[in-house]
């Protein structure tokens, strides 16, 4: 059982998400508050097989311009379809969706 946070995405030329930068959340060995890994780049498949798992859960990883810092936000969700793809909170705001996180092709 493990949380993780989805902070961006990769797109191939029609403009559809093929990877996930996901960071991995886990307790201080203190005990006291998280710490997240540095982002790990997941296929879609694997990213869909990593949150199939029994116990593990995802939200969004947004970058606040404000406070120069990333925030939790949506609940993500692997969706029913052929093939299963990750979805996040239908009901949240657009800087919630997936395809609003930032674009890593740009940067890697």
């Amino acid at each position: 059982m493990a949380e993780f946070r989805i902070s961006g995405i990769w797109l191939d030329s029609e403009g559809v998400i093929t990877h996930y930068a996901i960071h991995t959340r886990e307790k201080k060995s203190d005990g006291n508050g998280y710490v997240l890994s540095r982002a790990e780049k997941y296929s879609k498949e694997d990213a869909v097989e990593l949150l199939l798992k029994k116990g593990n859960t995802a939200k969004t990883y947004l970058w606040n311009y404000t406070k120069c810092k990333f925030e939790k936000g949506a609940e993500v969700q692997v969706t029913n379809g052929k093939p299963l793809y990750l979805k996040s909170n239908p009901d949240s705001t657009e800087r919630d969706n997936l395809l609003h996180l930032i674009d890593y092709d740009w940067i890697f």
